[in-house]
């Protein structure tokens, strides 16, 4: 035994051999130390070497398991840097050639991920323990335990510089006989080509460079070559041998001769000769030909899981760099119309001499097919991107990494619009370099974008005023939109767009920044929602200044302050647009939590909501008291309803809509089912958008007088509550106009209606000169559809302009509609009927005498 002092060992190799003493000391797990080496000959670099021997007398043996011997003798390679680096098994016999997990017949894999798997903390401890578990799972023919994934055959020999990547899912061999053909290789460096498609060799190939590039939808100025394929029917070896005459031998149960690879190899390099073949230039007359590496591509039905009979192709790429330019010359007078076997016998000669003396030399290769790998972000929100197509609007901050993460989940198509230029200065929280300034955001992104997945994702710059753009784009062939410009002028340009669009548009979400980089917002609404980004932002704010919790208190001060924001950050002061403060890792945490929320909420989307707002917040200092998580408001579609005159929507919230339903049961209970009754509305009108914003609805004051044809609103506590409701809303929602119904009859204004809408504001100081006149009516099954399920009435909505002053009282006109006698209750919670003499002479009327 070599003296384990030894100075080149480690403390790390020290450490190793300390605890298989102490494991071999203890005798009951079997293991016994039987050899050290500490500059053993044959070792890989650094390593010294432990012979131990495993007890396997005891272990249970099934049918298909291992035969082990009672001791069985193993090595041990310790590398210096244990226990951060993971020891080798080796064993000196071939016995376990073939087994699954048993790398080039030698080395027993105990671990599938040592990233992982491996813990430095449990040593040799955890490492032998490992190797026990692996002889019992092999005893008992449990390596491949079902449901796990095959070990793959190993390819054994030297390998060459460069790389195949294979994007494009394998052949598959029928009827017990080999597939036969080509692979589409797209040479990307002068290191590295793709695997871009397929050729069976009964089929015709492509004639031209144009042809083979359209056959794999490549660019024009693609550079492109074939490879000799090969797929096999059945799993024929665990290893490729290290020989070219070993592993012909090999393959033969497979139906595959040594004529059959040398004909298809020497096929395949008369046709890469005949596509770079200039025209008028014979392919053997001796002038040069851009040189096409030969990579002879080898496929088993050797990828699948434990248990499960489907079978993925494994492939390996044999690298054939010497004889393929000799076997092509010859080739050229041996082959006759494509027929393999018609090879003549200088041809194999030359083949069967240059196999006997060949060892292998093998390509490394990096699979990318669908069929035998897995995406790294499936399940997650992320994946709903897949395939899709998605319009990116700007940039910048947050428009950068939004559709960087669209490219890297593998969106199908990015449209990606943005006017600005690069500047000075936003390399500190945007994707862009020095060499960028000068040029278009939109261009550089794309360019950079382009390149994560070109195969499969492309993305489009559109170098434009993102509102005019609006105008030439096809909105319906987006999946989703992304308004990542924080710009009022574009929230709006959307949401008019939409309201005017009579088809749904597609799923569009709008994020927003704090101005300080603290907090973030993003917007939702899915296909179908009444209302855009805009419309979300309004109910967010109204939300916000609303919530009793005062949980939303620092969203509503951050994004929608009551008074203008004086301190204002401007990197170029007195010339350049005010912007948030903040660092690429603050846009970056909130962008990400943004992105996820709106993945997470397209992927499994609620029955129960169509608009959403997610509101996120980054860590402060440890000392600091926590801000709350991630916080979702959700809504459902308003009801909509057109006002003919001005054809702006009128979209009125549910809980305008209840509370109306709520006062119109009551009524029809306590007052009868014909008597009207109304109230006020409270909201906000946009003339940008074209939209009408009804956010609250109240019922008839105590002063109010309702009859069965005519509704009049009173004006006791109507300031108190205006008052009260802008100051809570910090003026988001103001008096809007009037509602009332028409029980059981149509939702049409009366001839009186129509004469009072010029004076259907109430009498007050800041009465505005617009309002919304808003009936709810229906014939009786609709009408008592509504009070039964809550399903909608009817609808009229008008938005009338004042032509009387606010302050003047409206004269009362004698009619015989209304006598002395009349029957009318006031509002409230009275239950008794008066009499009235007269209207109350300042106060807002409906008269429906003449319906």
């Amino acid at each position: 035994m070599s003296d384990p002092t030894s100075t080149a060992v480690t403390a790390g190799q020290h450490l190793a051999l300390d605890q298989l003493r102490q494991i071999a000391g203890s005798r009951h797990q079997g293991v016994f130390l039987t050899h050290v080496d500490t500059a053993p000959a044959n070792a890989p670099t650094g390593c010294i070497e432990a012979r131990i021997s495993v007890g396997c007398a005891g272990l249970p043996r099934a049918e298909n398991g291992l035969r082990l011997r009672s001791e069985e003798p193993v090595t041990l390679y310790i590398p210096r840097d244990f226990p951060f680096e993971i020891p080798w098994v080796y064993t000196r016999h071939r016995r376990f050639a073939g087994a699954p997990h048993v790398v080039w017949a030698r080395y027993p894999c105990l671990y599938r991920s040592t990233a992982t798997e491996w813990d430095p903390a449990d040593g040799m401890y955890g490492f032998i323990t490992r190797l026990l578990d692996w002889f019992r799972a092999a005893a008992a023919g449990e390596l491949d335990a079902p449901g796990e994934p095959l070990h793959p055959p190993h390819a054994v020999g030297d390998y060459a510089d460069g790389l195949l990547v294979v994007r494009r899912n394998a052949p598959v061999a029928e009827d017990d006989e080999p597939w036969l053909g080509a692979a589409l290789l797209h040479r990307v460096s002068d290191s590295r080509s793709d695997v871009a498609g397929w050729l069976p060799f009964e089929e015709p190939w492509p004639a031209t460079l144009a042809e083979l590039r359209a056959t794999a939808r490549l660019p024009d100025d693609a550079a492109v070559f074939l490879a000799p394929a090969v797929i096999t029917a059945e799993h024929l070896t665990s290893e490729y041998p290290a020989t070219a005459k070993a592993l012909i031998k090999a393959l033969a149960p497979g139906h595959i001769t040594a004529r059959m690879l040398l004909g298809l190899i020497g096929l395949t390099a008369v046709h890469n000769r005949r596509l770079h073949t200039l025209p008028g230039q014979s392919v053997s007359d001796g002038q040069p030909h851009p040189p096409a590496p030969v990579h002879l591509l080898l496929g088993t039905p050797s990828r699948g899981t434990t248990g499960h009979t489907a079978r993925c192709t494994h492939l390996v790429a044999w690298h054939l760099p010497d004889f393929a330019d000799q076997l092509t010359r010859q080739a050229i007078t041996a082959y006759t119309d494509r027929n393999l076997p018609e090879l003549g016998d200088e041809l194999m000669q030359i083949g069967e001499e240059w196999l006997d003396t060949l060892t292998t030399e093998w390509l490394r290769l990096d699979e990318a097919r669908p069929e035998v790998t897995v995406r790294r972000d499936r399940g997650t929100p992320a994946a709903w991107l897949h395939g899709k197509r998605i319009l990116v609007l700007g940039a910048g901050a947050l428009g950068a990494p939004t559709a960087d993460i669209c490219a890297r989940a593998g969106a199908t198509h990015i449209t990606l619009v943005d006017s600005a230029n690069v500047h000075p200065g936003i390399q500190a929280r945007q994707p862009y370099a020095d060499a960028d300034i000068g040029h278009p955001k939109a261009d550089v992104l794309a360019a950079r974008l382009n390149q994560i997945a070109p195969h499969t994702t492309r993305i489009e710059p559109v170098t434009a005023d993102i509102t005019r753009a609006l105008d030439d784009l096809d909105v319906h062939s987006f999946d989703l939109i992304l308004d990542c410009t924080a710009n009022r002028v574009v929230r709006a340009c959307l949401e008019r767009a939409r309201r005017t669009d009579p088809a749904p548009w597609p799923h569009l979400a709008t994020v927003m920044i704090g101005h300080q980089a603290t907090r973030g917002i993003a917007a939702l609404s899915l296909r179908g929602a009444t209302g855009g980004g805009n419309d979300v932002l309004r109910r967010t704010a109204l939300a916000a200044r609303t919530d009793p919790t005062g949980a939303l208190a620092d969203l509503a001060e951050d994004f929608f302050p009551t008074e203008p924001r004086t301190e204002l950050f401007q990197p170029e002061p007195g010339c350049s647009d005010v912007t948030f403060t903040g660092s690429a890792a603050d846009v970056t945490a909130l962008g990400g939590q943004l992105m996820t929320g709106i993945l997470h909420a397209l992927k499994t989307p609620g029955d129960r909501y169509t608009m959403a707002a997610l509101a996120v917040r980054t860590p402060g200092e440890p000392t600091d008291t926590q801000p709350a998580g991630p916080r979702w408001l959700t809504w459902p579609n308003d009801t909509t309803v057109t006002d003919d005159a001005t054809g702006y929507d009128v979209r009125i919230a549910p809980a305008a809509l209840a509370e109306m339903h709520t006062e119109a049961r009551r009524g029809a209970r306590v007052r009868g089912p014909r008597v009207e009754t109304g109230g006020m509305l409270l909201g906000a009108i946009d003339d940008s958008t074209g939209i009408i914003y009804v956010d609250e609805a109240t019922g008839p004051t105590p002063d109010s007088l309702l009859a069965e044809t005519y509704f009049q609103h009173g004006l006791d506590g109507v300031t108190r509550h205006l008052a009260a409701r802008r100051q809570a809303t910090g003026n988001t929602s103001r008096f809007l106009g009037l509602w009332h119904t028409h029980p059981h009859s149509a939702a049409l204004p009366s001839a009186t209606d129509r004469t009072a809408m010029e004076q259907l504001t109430l009498p007050l100081d800041d009465a505005p000169a617009r309002a919304l006149v808003l009936i709810a009516g229906g014939p009786q099954p609709v009408w008592h559809k509504w009070l039964t399920t809550g399903d909608g009435p009817d609808l009229y909505a008008r938005l009338a302009a004042r032509t009387t002053a606010a302050t003047t009282s409206p004269a009362a006109p004698a009619s015989p509609a209304h006598p002395a006698s009349a029957i009318w209750w006031p509002g409230g919670y009275a239950t008794r009927p008066t009499t009235a003499d007269a209207l109350l002479p300042t106060s807002c009327r409906t008269d429906d005498a003449h319906r």
